[in-house]
């Protein structure tokens, strides 16, 4: 379940696009959390969500709706897709942070550009 360490910044590589996906999580008051992702030069995506009884329960998406290169269309078009399924579990497991969202799950790693 989500917690104070599934906080930070992580990113997700893939062959299928030319830069790292960038995720930050962060506790909001009380039980909410907001995550964003972005892929470089792509369009900001955001959720937030609510602890309630041992769950996650996604109460908003936002994104902005700019032009994408069309080297990201794909990748961006899977996370949209993915944070559109509502996220229902964020857990770290050491350096990674597995996410699962519309029954399917994706494993971030740490930022390593960002913890430096």
């Amino acid at each position: 379940m989500v917690g104070k360490a599934c906080e930070g910044d992580w990113e997700y590589r893939t062959d299928r696009a030319p830069v790292p996906i960038k995720i930050t999580v962060k506790k909001f008051i009380g039980d909410d959390w907001m995550i964003a992702c972005m892929v470089p030069k792509g369009n900001m995506m955001h959720c937030m969500v609510r602890e309630a009884e041992g769950t996650l329960k996604q109460i908003k998406y936002n994104t902005t709706d700019k032009e994408l290169p069309v080297e990201i269309m794909e990748v961006e078009g899977l996370m949209a897709d993915f944070f559109e399924g509502g996220i229902t579990d964020i857990k770290r497991e050491g350096e990674s942070l597995r996410i699962t969202s519309g029954g399917k799950e994706m494993v971030f790693t740490l930022d390593k550009d960002k913890s430096m």
